[in-house]
């Protein structure tokens, strides 16, 4: 039998996560040529592809590259990206379209100005076929496109799915400082959980940690709720193909048993938000929730904690932080023996101020903060 055709693709990625990621797509049959700072160029056959896009969980972007070539002036950039690209067989005149740009260590620093010669390339291209030009924004464009310009090297990509795959579609309530989707689901992933023993989130906030857990166990995937449209503007763009694997992700979700996910708040604000947002997942009407602090919370819990508890912003003065992962260690050493916690704190001091020994810790980027996620074995 003849391996199917793959074709080359690159993925977005947030720091600290490019190994995990890696992982990730290979598990989905694809082959990951090069690994690098926030991304990895990877080649899949099509279907796997269509996998990837609808059921990655820690990929941020998936880019399909168009073009790539040395680039030293602007000028040269318009003129290759108005010649070698044909970019009315990509989209039509009456849709809108967008450009994402990055600049490093190259001919400019303006990556606006870049942007806007791509721009004029592009609308010169179907005002000279049409008489007519295409709309520019960058808000929800019908078709979105990235450059990147880097040691002087060009790439014109289309970013097939047009949005970041963070946005799964269920966060329609949010509290202060969300934790995002994807270092939630790596953050699932490395506590190695997978529904052996309950888990309970003590500092749920808006649900992040939950709504993952359970779409992790119950197979939901993630581009289940998201807008995923624009995928049929990706090049030999198969509609069958598509719609059957959809299909086949869809019939291997699973119910979630009573009782196995669970998440608690002092905040009633909080409560209801992650009551909303998880009510728009299957299952997620299952995961238990309740307003609670953990110094009122009943003692007995045996299984994982998987938490991200309130920092920088989100609290007063230094010393408000240390007295909240005081209380936290307190909680877990005599509340919940047996466990194993996995905490996901603001720096690697906090993790002292828990007043437990983790077994390890890993730094992650939320955002363009370190943090450090801790696993503790309570005993």
């Amino acid at each position: 039998m003849n391996k199917e055709a793959q074709s080359r693709y690159f993925a977005v990625v947030s720091g600290s996560l490019e190994k995990h990621a890696r992982a990730e797509l290979e598990s989905f049959g694809a082959t990951v040529h090069i690994e690098l700072p926030r991304g990895l160029v990877f080649s899949a056959s099509t279907k796997q592809l269509y996998c990837i896009l609808y059921g990655a969980r820690l990929v941020q972007r998936v880019l399909f590259t168009l073009l790539s070539f040395d680039c030293h002036s602007h000028k040269y950039l318009y003129q290759q990206a108005r010649k070698n690209i044909d970019w009315p067989s990509i989209f039509s005149v009456d849709m809108s379209f967008g450009i994402i740009c990055n600049v490093s260590n190259s001919f400019t620093r303006h990556s606006l100005y870049s942007s806007q010669k791509l721009k004029d390339a592009i609308c010169d291209s179907f005002r000279q076929r049409f008489d007519a030009r295409p709309s520019f924004t960058n808000q929800n464009p019908d078709i979105l496109f990235n450059l990147h310009i880097h040691e002087n090297r060009a790439t014109i990509a289309l970013d097939i799915l047009g949005l970041s795959m963070h946005k799964r579609g269920y966060r329609r309530i949010s509290v202060q400082a969300p934790l995002q989707e994807t270092l939630a689901a790596a953050i699932v992933k490395l506590s190695g959980w997978e529904g052996e023993t309950p888990l309970w989130d003590p500092m749920c906030g808006s649900g992040t940690l939950l709504a993952e857990a359970l779409m992790h166990y119950c197979r939901i995937p993630a581009g289940y709720l998201r807008d995923n449209h624009r995928v049929k503007y990706l090049p030999d763009y198969d509609q069958v193909l598509w719609d059957r694997m959809i299909s086949e992700e869809n019939d291997k979700m699973r119910a979630l048993p009573k009782g196995l996910i669970m998440g608690s708040d002092i905040d009633h604000e909080a409560i209801t938000a992650a009551r909303n947002n998880l009510q728009l997942l299957p299952q997620g009407g299952a995961v238990e929730l309740s307003c609670v602090s953990i110094e009122r919370a009943k003692a007995g819990f045996s299984g994982s904690i998987i938490t991200n508890p309130p920092y920088g912003v989100r609290l007063g003065t230094d010393q408000d932080i240390i007295k909240l992962y005081n209380n936290l260690g307190d909680f877990l050493k005599q509340k919940c023996k047996g466990s194993t916690a996995y905490v996901l704190c603001g720096d690697k001091e906090l993790i002292k101020a828990l007043r437990l020994r983790a077994h390890w810790s890993k730094l992650l980027k939320n955002a363009d903060l370190d943090t450090r996620l801790a696993k503790i074995l309570i005993r």
